[in-house]
């Protein structure tokens, strides 16, 4: 029988061997960490003792104290035997809990199925609400959370109790984490369970992982336990409860994307012209471009503006006009995104005089309202894609908010000197605001309990801490953080190496921009922006070509396809819960199966619907105490329901 050494260091190679084939990021780290032991450019801090009760613990050779001081086998057991299935207590509630009123529910059975985010949702919802006890329990545990590893002894006991299927596995301390490989053998645990590592993660490399394990499985993500070490931070913790309240799905949803799919195609029957956002010369000339987004630094710096609006192209946002107008401060450019028109127009309304910005070209989202749209002279407008790719060879620009949307036009249409001003994307110090004041949707955040680490996030106002563009920390939302991660994004992929940008707000920081106070801009001459409106022209098209025609064909005949696969699924009878939960993953793998650019439009649509729907059903399928098979036949009626409505809209 081979020894306890000789059983640790098989383990250790086990684990060692699976890292490299399957997890190439925890080893490079461990290599360069035995590389930086070997060369003398780092002490080690642990020694890992085997103890006379036969169980392994980790002593601290400077103090001398032991993490554990106890036997860790038994540990491990306590832990395990801690684990039940209520849901309640360590437990992160991933989808919102919602309640609708009967007047609510009422109207949205009647309402179109793109009418708001919760048309399609409310009647399932509501009907699951109602169906699931209180103080119910789980069947089993899909997803769990370990944050500290220690020595990994407890991961393989709660696995042998909840054998769940996902696990994220957190630990900051790469030098523990190696030694745990010398107990705890990972290699096995992943014969059966996907894993997720976050092993001495910065926060932007964290939410990567984080991210994935929520989208692997997300039909999972109502409730998911977790297990923290007392050792351990709760830095991660807090950062888990930020990633699940930015998920793409919840803020924008199925809905914002439906709209955004069939405008695309209302405006090119319209005939408007569309944007290429592929040009050989860029529009703006060798001009500096200025873009204006509603961030409290607009109002802070408004007076600079006005003193420097004629050395710059100017590019604002229909959501900061009213400012402008303040100020009597006409953009160059005008640019929108918001699909909603109550929303959009609201910032109009504001306006004394819309006539005011006749002379602007504007730059709508192909999203954006046709109420809105109407309002301007069609010759001035021009259409561009976010996120859909109609045009053929015309490009399209990926963002969430207008602010960082602006910016990802500029790059596309290769501006060469940009600067950001207004695009905080955080909260003003002072006054908590999230807005200049004349925004439409300007509010006053408290921030007061942003260091309290809460079980529920409200998806629009909880606060967050990030970089500042010249302070340490600011606070953001969870809106704003997409917004952010959107924007460096973009500077990382689309940035060419003659463009230079520069950030002038008080706000987040951006990867890959440079802060640039506005005292310490040098003062630029007076340019001369007649040719502007006619460089737009030349880089536009109103009419379809018939490689476009055909592939909206190719997209009808796709809509067709999914039709029938939901008329197939179902005509099924299912005999249990679990036979139900493997036909819906059966469902959303053969809707979402075909990738090519004509599917890819619909399919959005409808993984955000079942992102955001399926976590509800499958808490009620993975409910102990509910056993009625007829709810489950209600329930697929009104899913497969909405997903025709959806595919032949």
């Amino acid at each position: 029988m081979p020894s306890i050494e000789d059983q640790a260091l098989q383990t250790y190679q086990n684990n060692l061997t699976y890292l490299q084939d399957k997890q190439p990021r925890v080893y490079e780290k461990l290599a360069s960490f035995d590389s930086a032991v070997a060369n003398g450019h780092y002490q080690e801090r642990y020694d890992l003792e085997y103890k006379d009760g036969g169980y392994f613990d980790v002593k601290e050779i400077n103090s001398k104290n032991y993490l554990y001081g106890s036997n860790t086998n038994e540990y491990a057991k306590d832990v395990a035997s801690s684990i039940d299935y209520k849901k309640e207590d360590n437990i992160f509630i991933i989808s919102p809990r919602y309640k609708f009123s009967k007047e609510f529910l009422k109207k949205s059975k009647d309402e179109p199925i793109d009418a708001n985010n919760f048309s399609a949702v409310a009647p399932l919802i509501d009907l699951l609400d109602k169906k699931i006890p209180k103080n119910s329990t789980m069947k089993r545990h899909e997803k769990f959370i370990f944050f500290g590893v220690g020595l990994g002894t407890h991961l393989q006991s709660v696995d042998k109790k909840i054998k769940s299927d996902f696990y994220l596995i957190v630990e900051d301390d790469l030098e523990l984490f190696r030694l745990s490989l010398f107990v705890c053998d990972y290699s096995k645990l992943a014969k059966k369970s996907e894993l997720y590592f976050c092993i001495f993660e910065d926060d932007e490399d964290a939410r990567v992982v984080m991210n994935e394990f929520l989208e692997d499985g997300f039909m999972h993500n109502h409730y998911i336990k977790f297990l923290h070490m007392l050792h351990h931070s709760d830095k991660k913790m807090r950062l888990f409860h930020e990633v699940v309240a930015s998920q793409t799905h919840q803020l924008f949803p199925y809905h914002a994307y439906f709209h955004k799919f069939l405008r695309v195609l209302e405006y090119m029957r319209d005939d408007y012209r569309f944007l290429k956002l592929t040009p050989k010369n860029s529009p703006f000339e060798d001009h500096p471009v200025l873009v204006l987004a509603a961030g409290p630094s607009l109002q802070q710096n408004i007076k600079w503006v006005k003193k420097n609006r004629d050395r710059f192209v100017t590019i604002a946002l229909t959501s900061s006009l009213s400012t402008l107008e303040q100020e009597d401060i006409v953009p160059d450019i005008v640019v929108h995104l918001d699909p909603f028109a109550k929303g959009s127009i609201a910032h109009l309304e504001k306006l004394k005089n819309r006539d005011y910005f006749n002379k602007c070209i504007y730059l709508f989202g192909a999203q954006s309202p046709k109420e809105l749209v109407k309002m301007f002279d069609k010759d001035r407008v021009f259409i561009f894609e976010n996120g859909t790719s109609f045009k053929k060879g015309f490009g399209l620009v990926k963002a969430t908010c207008v602010g960082s949307v602006s910016y990802a036009l500029t790059l596309a249409l290769k501006a060469k000197e940009i600067y950001l001003l207004g695009l905080d994307l955080a909260i003003d110090e002072k006054s908590g605001r999230t807005h200049s004041a004349t925004h439409a949707h300007s509010k006053v955040l408290d921030t007061d309990d942003v260091d309290k680490l809460q079980e529920i996030f409200n998806f629009k106002d909880s606060l967050i801490k990030v970089k500042g563009n010249f302070k340490d920390e600011v606070l953001t939302t969870a809106n704003f953080y997409m917004s952010i991660e959107n924007v460096v994004q973009n500077t990382r992929v689309n940035k060419k190496p003659f463009q230079k940008i520069y950030n002038l707000s008080n706000g987040a920081y951006f990867v890959g921009i440079d802060p640039l106070k506005i005292s310490n801009i040098n003062k630029l001459p007076k340019i001369d922006k007649s040719k502007l409106f006619s460089n737009f022209l030349q880089n536009s098209s109103d009419r379809l070509s018939q490689s476009e025609f055909a592939s909206i064909e190719k997209m009808r005949d796709h809509a067709t396809e999914v039709k029938n696969i939901l008329k197939k699924h179902h005509s099924k009878r299912f005999m249990s819960s679990e036979e139900y939960q493997y036909a819906l993953m059966g469902l959303s793998l053969d809707i979402t199966a075909k990738r090519d650019l004509e599917a890819n439009s619909l399919n959005t649509i409808l993984l955000r619907y079942m992102q955001f729907v399926y976590p509800y059903i499958f808490d009620y399928l993975n409910t102990n105490e509910c056993k009625d098979k007829s709810v489950i036949k209600v329930v697929d009626k009104l899913l497969v329901n909405s997903l025709k409505k959806m595919a032949v809209k």
